[in-house]
C-alpha cells in the first residue's frame, strides 16, 4: 500500500489549516511532511511533533494512530476508557455514522478527561454537527479530529516517567510514520522497542 499521507509537503499542512502554526513552528523551507515531522521532534519543541503529525493523516488514520499510541502508553485504565477504546476502534473500521454517533456519545458522557476519552471525541469530531438540534445543523470544524488526537497523545505522554518520555515520544511518532508509510501500525511503547502490531 501507498503513503496514506494526505500532503506532499510540509507547507501544504499549514495552508489547510492555519491555526496549526499557532502551536508549530512553520517549516523554512519545502520538505516532505514526514520529514518535518522527524525535524521537529529533534527540536527544542519535540511535543510540536505530535500536534503537527495529528493533521498530517486522514481523520480515521489520524486516529488510529492516536489510539494506539494511547493504549501502548497504558492509558486504557478504566472499563469505560477501555469501552471508549473499543468504540473508536469500531468507527475506524467501519467508519459509519452510527459508529461515530456511539463513540461520540459515549465520550461526551464521560466524567473524566482522559486520553482514551479524547480519542473518543476525536472519533466523534470527525463529522456531525456541533449543535445538539438536529434543526440547527453547525459543520464540525475540520481540525477538531487531529486537536482531540493531540491533546489524548499529550495526556498519554504526561504520565510516562519523565525519565522515559522521550523515548515514548520516539515510539509514537515512529510507529505513525511507519503506518502513514503504508505498513502496519507498530506497537507504541514506553521504551525504544517495538514489534509489528497485529
Amino acid at each position: 500500500m501507498g503513503s496514506r499521507i494526505r500532503f506532499t509537503k510540509a507547507s501544504q499542512v499549514f495552508e489547510t489549516y492555519p491555526e496549526l502554526s499557532e502551536m508549530v513552528s512553520e517549516p523554512a523551507k519545502d520538505m516532505a511532511p514526514d520529514a518535518y515531522a522527524l525535524e521537529l521532534q529533534q527540536s527544542e519543541a519535540p511535543l510540536s511533533a505530535i500536534a503537527y503529525f495529528a493533521h498530517v493523516l486522514p481523520k480515521r488514520e489520524t486516529v488510529w494512530w492516536g489510539m494506539n499510541c494511547v493504549a501502548g502508553l497504558d492509558q486504557a485504565k478504566t472499563e469505560h476508557d477501555r469501552q471508549v477504546l473499543q468504540l473508536s476502534e469500531t468507527w475506524v473500521r467501519e467508519g459509519d455514522e452510527d459508529a461515530r454517533s456511539a463513540v461520540h456519545a459515549a465520550a461526551e458522557a464521560a466524567k473524566m478527561d482522559s486520553a482514551s476519552v479524547w480519542i473518543g471525541l476525536a472519533a466523534g469530531w470527525s463529522g456531525g454537527s456541533l449543535s445538539p438540534n438536529p434543526e440547527q445543523r453547525v459543520e464540525m470544524p475540520d481540525d477538531l479530529t487531529a486537536k482531540a488526537v493531540n491533546t489524548a497523545v499529550l495526556i498519554a505522554l504526561g504520565t510516562v516517567e519523565p525519565d522515559k518520555r522521550n523515548d515514548a515520544l520516539k515510539s509514537c511518532l515512529s510507529a505513525g510514520l511507519s503506518f502513514a508509510e503504508g505498513g502496519t501500525m507498530p506497537v507504541v511503547t514506553v521504551g525504544t522497542s517495538s514489534s509489528p502490531f497485529s
